[in-house]
């Protein structure tokens, strides 16, 4: 009995040394597949053609190859990119800067409204940059992309000079003027709003994914319009899809051109029902002529009031008066000065006394109508829950 108690003993000594006389085993660390991220594909082509109008040198599809080594175009691109380097300098950064502090959800996805923003892409998507798409509203016809594979260098010269000069108003004041654009879209060689937006989508960083027609059926439902060639059309417009390099998040804006007046609304049953369906949305309101301070546009305007999460605004948006403190938080930004002999008809007395509030925080930067006088005054509203 003691001998086989001795024996087990030495058989676990032996069996321990042999183990522990084994080579330690590395730690190997098993790294899983990496998991493959979809990527969405761009347009290629579209996406070249808006870099020509842009004055970002295209990629090297067959149709735009060489443009980029013409004088003219070259000349072109040099302007483009000293007026956007400008206007980034001395607007971009601070209007940046200040709605990080100051703008409640600026980087969320919720619909960015931009009533009588004609093809304003530029400072919407700015001061909401995350949005999944933004509508936009403007008189303008909504055009087409240049014919690039066709164009002689002839046509190169005279489209990008009418490209800058149908932005002359952007540069100098930060707002379109509807009179001058339209002519300018009507009268030269750049066709409607289609250019000009894809253009600063391009100067904004992003790549041109899809480009389609659309337009409102009789139902109130904004459909591509390839789809409703026996139907008929109550509002035409178009939609650019477009993402970031990474090709990871896809958004989208749709211009279309209305009448959103009463009397437009009132002729146009489908556009109202689609306007009046719309999700609660952020909605931007600028240099938009007073007009929603009359009883004509009264429609749009409760529209906006019901679909609004938060309205940003100068006073040319929606009246003072308009806001009920009861539904709205309300923050003023700014010096608000009485609109000039343009608007002359114009007079909120109470707008002008709550501005006599000294703890009124200053606007950084120009922006809209006062751009020369720099009395810029902003109006943050904020749903109550």
């Amino acid at each position: 009995m003691q001998f086989h108690k001795s024996s087990l003993i030495l058989l676990l000594v032996i069996s321990g040394t042999i183990f522990s006389c084994r080579p330690k085993q590395p730690n190997i660390t098993v790294t899983p597949p990496e998991k493959e991220v979809f990527r969405i594909p761009y347009d290629t082509l579209n996406d070249d053609i808006a870099s020509v109008i842009s004055g970002i040198v295209p990629g090297r599809t067959k149709c735009t190859a060489g443009i980029d080594t013409l004088p003219a175009w070259q000349k072109f691109a040099e302007r483009m990119d000293s007026g956007f380097t400008y206007l980034d300098t001395s607007r971009f950064i601070k209007m940046n800067k200040w709605a990080d502090g100051e703008i409640q959800g600026r980087h969320d996805s919720a619909l960015l409204f931009y009533p009588f923003g004609g093809p304003d892409f530029l400072n919407a998507n700015i001061f909401y940059p995350d949005a999944s798409e933004y509508l936009l509203i403007g008189l303008e016809p909504p055009g087409k992309l240049p014919p690039v594979c066709t164009m002689q260098p002839k046509d190169v010269e005279e489209y990008t000079a009418d490209i800058w000069n149908s932005l002359s108003d952007l540069f100098l004041r930060s707002y379109f003027i509807t009179g001058h654009m339209i002519e300018a879209l009507k009268k030269n060689e750049v066709n409607g709003t289609l250019p000009v937006m894809a253009m600063f989508i391009k100067r904004r960083g992003y790549r041109i994914v899809a480009v389609n027609d659309v337009a409102i059926d009789s139902s109130g439902v904004l459909q591509n319009a390839d789809s409703m060639k026996n139907g008929k059309i109550f509002s035409r417009g178009v939609k650019i899809s477009f993402a970031r390099d990474t090709g990871r998040y896809l958004q989208s804006v749709v211009y279309l051109k209305a009448d959103i007046s009463d009397e437009g609304l009132k002729n146009n049953p489908p556009l109202k029902k689609y306007l009046s369906s719309l999700p609660e949305c952020r909605t931007y309101l600028k240099a938009a002529s007073y007009l929603m301070h009359g009883k004509d546009f009264s429609g749009i305007r409760n529209i906006i009031i019901d679909k609004s999460l938060t309205i940003l605004q100068d006073d040319s948006g929606i009246a003072y008066k308009f806001f009920d403190k009861n539904l709205w938080d309300i923050k003023l930004y700014g010096k608000y000065i009485r609109p000039g002999k343009e608007f002359s008809w114009i007079n909120e007395t109470d707008l002008a006394e709550a501005y006599r509030d000294t703890s009124i925080k200053p606007v950084p930067f120009t922006l809209g109508y006062n751009w020369r006088t720099r009395a810029i005054n902003l109006l943050y509203a904020v749903r109550k829950h």
